[in-house]
C-alpha cells in the first residue's frame, strides 16, 4: 500500500509541471494598409506595446495555461489557439478570447495608429505613445510613457486605486474619494487619452 501511495504521489509530482511548462508562442505581422486604428482585446495577461516609425504591426504572443487548483481540469490544447484578426473600415482588430489562457503580448505599432485596448485581468505598459488611445482594464494596472508632453484631453479613472499624470506641459487636476481616483488634463495638443481601470492603479508620464 505504501509503495502504491508513493508511486501515485511521484506520478502527480512528475505530471503536474508538464501542464505548467506547456507554452506556445505566436508571431505575426500585419501591413498597415489603410488602417488608422488598432484594437486589442484579450481576457487575462499582459501587454507591452511600443509605438515606432514603421508601416507594420508586429505581434508576439506567449500562451500558457492559466494556473488552476483543480486536478481534473481539461488540458488546454495550445496548438488549436489562433490569433483572430479582422479589418473593418479603417480598424484592425486582434484578439484571443480564451479565459483558460495566460497571454503575454508584445506589440510594435506604427505611431500613426490610434489605440483601443481592453484587458479583463492583467497589466498594460505602453511606450512612446504619440496618438489617441482608449485603454480599459477590469483588474490590474496601466502604465503609459508618452513621446509628447501635451494632449488635447486626458482622463484617468480608477474605481479602486490611484491615478497620476506627470511631466506634461500643463497642470492636471486630481479628484479622490474613499477608494476611487480620477485625474483630468486639458491642453493644446492634438490627441486624446482615456484610461479606465476597475481595480488597480494608472500612471501616465512624459
Amino acid at each position: 500500500m505504501k509503495k502504491l501511495l508513493l508511486a501515485a504521489l511521484t506520478t502527480a509530482v512528475i505530471s503536474a509541471p508538464v501542464w505548467a511548462e506547456d507554452t506556445r508562442t505566436i508571431e505575426q505581422s500585419f501591413n498597415l494598409e489603410n488602417s488608422t486604428e488598432l484594437e486589442i482585446d484579450f481576457p487575462v495577461g499582459s501587454l507591452e506595446l511600443t509605438s515606432y516609425d514603421g508601416d507594420q504591426i508586429q505581434v508576439t504572443i506567449r500562451l500558457e495555461p492559466k494556473d488552476n487548483d483543480g486536478w481534473f481540469t481539461d488540458k488546454v490544447d495550445l496548438s488549436a489557439v489562433q490569433l483572430k484578426s479582422s479589418r473593418q473600415r479603417q480598424e484592425l482588430s486582434l484578439s484571443i478570447d480564451d479565459d483558460n489562457l495566460e497571454q503575454t503580448w508584445e506589440v510594435k505599432v506604427p505611431k500613426s495608429m490610434r489605440l483601443d485596448v481592453e484587458v479583463g485581468v492583467g497589466k498594460i505598459e505602453i511606450q512612446a505613445l504619440e496618438n489617441t488611445a482608449d485603454v480599459e482594464v477590469g483588474v490590474g494596472k496601466v502604465r503609459i510613457d508618452t513621446a509628447i508632453d501635451d494632449f488635447k484631453q486626458v482622463n484617468l479613472e480608477s474605481g479602486v486605486g490611484k491615478t497620476s499624470l506627470s511631466g506634461f506641459a500643463g497642470k492636471a487636476q486630481s479628484h479622490k474619494k474613499m477608494v476611487s481616483s480620477q485625474t483630468e488634463y486639458f491642453g493644446s495638443g492634438q490627441y486624446s487619452l482615456e484610461v479606465e481601470v476597475g481595480v488597480g492603479n494608472i500612471k501616465v508620464r512624459h
